[in-house]
């Protein structure tokens, strides 16, 4: 009987964890492989040309930190030239995060493509965190599903890439999103609490049903891009939403409660539609040297003005709705900016 009461709690004991997988140094992946569990990565691990890496739910990546230089970058990352599969669930995400006891933002470096664009690569489920960037690519394809993106330097960066984006969270990171000569669609996420929440340059953008919010510095920022923006909310930033040089649609979108101007269209050419454009800190719409057909918004409760031409060309406003006449800042008070031209204003 002793004997047996000895061994129950031997029996009850779950059995030894399976150890951590660990790659170290420069190492390659040179055949399809799957990864569940722990994984360490402790150095650079490369994802070879024509290879996939599958990642199954529930499986928890840490990087060690390691900076060479001092530059306050860690450089131990995933580099993928083939194809990444990392599909989590909902009750079982794939976490990609620092190893260290206490850790702080650009531990490790990123989950890096490079020339993977024969097929997409697809995150779904995924938390990335600490990261300098947590997804990164160059000439990739790339899908990123369900995912959450906190506490990196830049939640998510690329260029020349096709990237699809649906349903994540960019929350906390110094740059919510950040990208440049490449297509993007981004539908139903939330990018908040950043630095910057939506930066990019020479781009080709799909934004709609986004909630764009309490960013820092801007909400939207777009240069010499296109653009189509619906149905997003583009709330408490410090400027909503900035172009510079670019051209677009918007349509749908509450633009609210910005710090500064709701818009800002500098060089740019914008459809504005059935906007609500209200309770901005300083006015609705500046322009500078912008045009376009502005019509069917409605446009008030903006603190300072409703409107200001800050450029030498006149703009003007078709139909739109005001809950009173609207401020409006132009040449009629500074001889050397142009006209603001209200068309039938409804009150």
């Amino acid at each position: 009987m002793l004997l047996r009461l000895l061994l129950l709690p031997l029996l009850l004991l779950p059995c030894t964890a399976q150890a951590a997988l660990s790659y170290r140094g420069e190492i390659s992946l040179y055949e399809d492989t799957v990864w569940e569990g722990e994984v360490l990565i402790d150095g650079i691990l490369t994802v070879a040309m024509g290879v996939t890496l599958e990642i199954r739910p529930g499986t928890v990546i840490r990087f060690t930190r390691f900076d060479s230089n001092s530059d306050q970058i860690g450089e131990h990352e995933i580099f993928i030239q083939g194809r990444l599969l990392a599909r989590g669930t909902a009750e079982n995400p794939i976490i990609f995060t620092s190893a260290e006891k206490n850790p702080r933002v650009s531990d490790w470096g990123a989950v890096n493509m490079m020339m993977s664009d024969v097929e997409p690569n697809i995150i779904e489920n995924c938390l990335f965190e600490y990261a300098y960037r947590g997804f990164h690519a160059h000439f990739s394809n790339a899908e990123l599903h369900h995912s959450c993106f906190q506490f990196n330097q830049r939640g998510a960066q690329f260029q020349e890439s096709d990237v699809l984006i649906d349903d994540c969270l960019f929350e906390n990171n110094f740059n919510g999103l950040q990208f440049r000569d490449a297509t993007v669609h981004l539908s139903d996420s939330t990018i908040r609490n950043n630095n910057w929440g939506v930066r990019a340059v020479y781009v080709e953008l799909k934004m709609e049903n986004n909630l764009i919010s309490n960013n820092r510095v801007n909400g939207v920022s777009l240069r010499d891009s296109g653009f189509v923006l619906h149905n997003n909310q583009i709330i408490n930033n410090r400027r909503g939403f900035y172009l510079q040089r670019s051209r677009g649609v918007a349509d749908g979108n509450r633009i609210a409660g910005n710090l500064e101007h709701g818009i800002y269209l500098e060089d740019s050419l914008v459809d504005l539609s059935t906007n609500w454009i209200t309770d901005n800190g300083r006015s609705g719409i500046k322009v500078n040297d912008a045009g376009g057909d502005v019509r069917d918004n409605r446009i008030n409760g903006n603190h300072q003005m409703a409107l200001v031409n800050d450029g030498e060309d006149d703009f003007a406003l078709d139909v739109n709705w005001f809950a009173e006449p609207p401020v409006i800042i132009d040449q009629q008070l500074r001889p050397s900016v142009g006209r603001i031209t209200v068309v039938a204003p409804n009150y």
